[in-house]
């Protein structure tokens, strides 16, 4: 299957709220409380998201055909925001390949090979699998739940 990334743009704003929100209702907002689902959902609307890709954000954006099948996003060189990749192509290393892509670019932009993730239960294993470890229990803010994990390059 022939898969490209590209760096997202402003354009990208509504594709992506819709790939997030279908993503995070169907795997992630159902552990939040009913107000930590609205808060989170909220936060990844078309234009929240479009104020984060025109701000210290960077998009990576992976298609097959046109159709958004993942997805990462860094905030300010140095903490993973997004890393979702489409159910039919999880465990094919579509999510090693966008993690592999930010980390590289990230470290060439001056990153010394230290990021950060909030992830959710669902995916404490797969940002395992990319070298994440985590620092600290589970956490709760705004009825949203998440990991706190670290990545440490070896290089």
């Amino acid at each position: 299957m022939e898969i490209s990334i590209r760096r997202g743009t402003v354009l990208d704003a509504e594709a992506v709220s819709a790939f997030v929100t279908a993503l995070s209702e169907a795997y992630i907002a159902c552990e939040f409380t009913p107000e930590g689902r609205r808060h989170f959902l909220r936060e990844h609307s078309a234009s929240e998201v479009k104020d984060r890709l025109n701000s210290d954000f960077r998009f990576y954006i992976a298609e097959h055909r046109g159709e958004l099948v993942g997805l990462a996003a860094i905030r300010s060189n140095a903490h993973l925001y997004y890393l979702f990749v489409a159910p039919a192509l999880q465990g094919t290393g579509l999510a090693h390949s966008l993690w592999s892509q930010v980390r590289e670019e990230s470290m060439a932009l001056g990153n010394p090979g230290t990021f950060t993730v909030n992830s959710s239960n669902y995916a404490v294993r797969a940002y395992e699998k990319l070298g994440f470890r985590r620092t600290d229990g589970t956490k709760e803010s705004n009825g949203v739940f998440y990991n706190p994990m670290e990545f440490v390059s070896a290089a």
